[in-house]
């Protein structure tokens, strides 16, 4: 048997805020609409992780703030999928460990960092 999953993109979604139809009046911030989203559907896309890896601390929260069962299909932050990275949007701590010839650079490849580095990454 397949599951096949219905949700969208975001749980903040401009079209979803916008439409003033989809949320009701008592989720106002980001907390509560996860909650709510949550009861209407088991999945949501996370586009943020794209652009930022998403912190721990994040991720615990997402997971408190919807049911046990609730799925988020987190895409691949940039410079895994090899494309272009802003420096800045790599963690704190590892663009420090970065050689200070990649510290210069605006923007980073996954072919640009050292081994050791990609595996924090990855973890």
């Amino acid at each position: 048997m397949v599951n096949i999953r219905v949700g969208t993109c975001s749980w903040t979604d401009p079209t979803l805020l916008s439409c003033g139809r989809f949320y009701p009046d008592s989720a106002r911030s980001a907390e509560a609409r996860l909650h709510y989203y949550s009861s209407q559907f088991d999945i949501v896309e996370v586009d943020s992780s794209y652009y930022s890896l998403p912190s721990e601390r994040t991720g615990y929260l997402w997971a408190q703030r919807t049911g046990e069962n609730f799925t988020f299909d987190v895409k691949a932050f940039r410079l895994f999928t090899q494309h272009s990275t802003p420096l800045d949007s790599l963690p704190k701590d590892l663009r420090q460990e970065l050689t200070p010839a990649l510290q210069q650079k605006a923007n980073l490849y996954y072919r640009d960092m050292p081994g050791e580095l990609t595996d924090e990454l990855w973890r």
